[in-house]
């Protein structure tokens, strides 16, 4: 499974970078023919790195999430999961312990 997110992560990463180099050749292309001024293409350019990076931002919220999802189906606790039964456990363990005690002094009491 590790395998197959690092596989989808770089793929989404190649196209944007590629979607970006073909963006930014395009404008290059067009502001030196003439058919846009260089600050409107750089102001487009950074419009379309502006939104390319929140669709990357809400793909990573995504896939995370589906992650988390995943690994809840496969019978995995979360890290909270594990540190409240963590927590817990201890507690059980300490009021076992303070009972074990409260227990043998009544034994010890008793002869």
């Amino acid at each position: 499974m590790n395998d197959f997110l690092k596989k989808s992560f770089l793929i989404g990463l190649g196209a944007t970078i590629a979607s970006k180099e073909k963006a930014e050749k395009f404008l290059n292309d067009l502001s030196k023919s003439g058919g846009a001024a260089a600050d409107e293409a750089k102001s487009l350019l950074e419009s379309f790195n502006e939104k390319g990076k929140e669709n990357t931002d809400k793909w990573r919220t995504e896939l995370h999430q589906d992650v988390v999802d995943a690994i809840k189906d496969l019978g995995f606790v979360t890290q909270e999961e594990y540190a409240n039964l963590k927590e817990k456990l201890t507690l059980l363990e300490n009021e076992l312990t303070g009972l074990k005690q409260t227990v043998s002094k009544r034994d010890s009491s008793e002869d």
